[in-house]
């Protein structure tokens, strides 16, 4: 995921072709004329897992999926989209400053750089050192990561665009500095209680997930944290989606930082990204917020449409090498073509 993550940026200023995925040929529609065009995306691009769109309280909304009932997906790195949530959750409420630096709550080694502010961290421009960028990491042995490593080996926060876990696990003991309640019992009570959601939650090794093509465990999913060990079915996670565009989970000028993409960084925002992007079929550009995750064999993708108060999310366990979602902004592949569909009849 760190990998697409760190490409994402890049291409929605410089435009050039992501090389991280495998983007599949479409094949011929293997439905029928007039079938629901969200249906013939799916089968056209040979998708397998679950995609659902809610079309907001006036609408009818749309589920796909392979199975008879709704699985319990990794949601991946589609945590740092929620705990970014509860963040600014923590902001409204005055306990925490987005641009103070995290020193100020939590315990912090006196030498060395300043230390990075909350902003800094959520748009990964914190300076922390990532061990995943050292030659020899292994992604199925190396987690979970030394938090403590990351912060000593710091360099100065503010720079570039820098993608790394360390960022949001950071994020997370501030969090419960603050807070004194770990990831978990923030998520039920700051999420999961005010929506009333009960079959998602941070993943343990022994909580059974959709199948994966590569047999990814559940306890490689618990060792991200934070930084991605988050899982539930769709419609959880479509239900976030909904609370944030009704209000139920941030005021209206909270949710507009949350959502404020930062062009000199990739346009990131807060735990996310957001953008506007032409999608075939629509008269004018789509704002999208975008939240994009990958562990393993499995990968996740949360879209926001703010205005069209549309929320798509899609779970596969193809991983990277066996299935490619594309690029929204090329205009063509299976996340621009699901969107346009979805959003814009295509």
């Amino acid at each position: 995921m760190r990998a697409l993550a760190a490409l994402l940026p890049l291409a929605l200023v410089a435009c050039a072709p992501s090389v991280a995925e495998v983007a599949p040929e479409p094949a011929p529609p293997l439905l029928e004329e007039g079938a629901d065009p969200l249906t013939a995306v799916i089968e056209q691009y040979g998708f397998e897992g679950e995609v659902a769109l809610s079309r907001g309280p006036a609408a009818d909304d749309y589920s796909y999926r392979g199975g008879p009932a709704e699985a319990v997906w990794p949601w991946a790195s589609v945590t740092k989209q929620v705990v970014a949530i509860i963040v600014m959750q923590e902001v409204e409420a005055g306990r925490l400053s987005l641009d103070a630096p995290v020193s100020d709550y939590v315990d912090w080694a006196g030498e060395g750089p300043a230390a990075p502010s909350l902003r800094q961290l959520l748009r990964h421009q914190s300076g922390l050192f990532d061990p995943e960028d050292q030659p020899g990491f292994d992604g199925d042995t190396g987690f979970p990561l030394d938090l403590d490593d990351c912060i000593a080996r710091r360099g100065a926060p503010g720079g570039d665009f820098d993608y790394s876990n360390c960022d949001t696990l950071l994020v997370a003991r501030v969090l419960e500095a603050v807070t004194q309640h770990d990831l978990g019992a923030l998520y039920r009570e700051r999420i999961g209680m005010p929506l009333g959601l009960t079959s998602s939650g941070l993943v343990t090794a022994t909580t059974p997930l959709a199948p994966s093509a590569g047999g990814t465990t559940a306890e490689r999913i618990a060792a991200y944290g934070a930084a991605g060990a988050l899982a539930g079915p769709t419609s959880d996670l479509i239900a976030i989606d909904e609370g944030l565009m009704a209000g139920a989970l941030l005021g209206a000028d909270a949710l507009a930082t949350l959502w404020q993409g930062d062009p000199a960084v990739g346009y990131s925002a807060l735990g996310q990204w957001e953008f506007t992007a032409p999608l075939a079929g629509c008269e004018a550009p789509v704002r999208i917020v975008e939240r994009r995750g990958a562990i393993g064999s499995y990968q996740a993708r949360n879209y926001i449409l703010p205005e069209q108060g549309l929320a798509l999310v899609a779970f596969t366990g193809l991983g990277e090498d066996m299935f490619g979602f594309g690029e929204i902004w090329t205009g063509s592949g299976f996340s621009h073509d699901l969107l346009a569909a979805a959003a814009c009849g295509a």
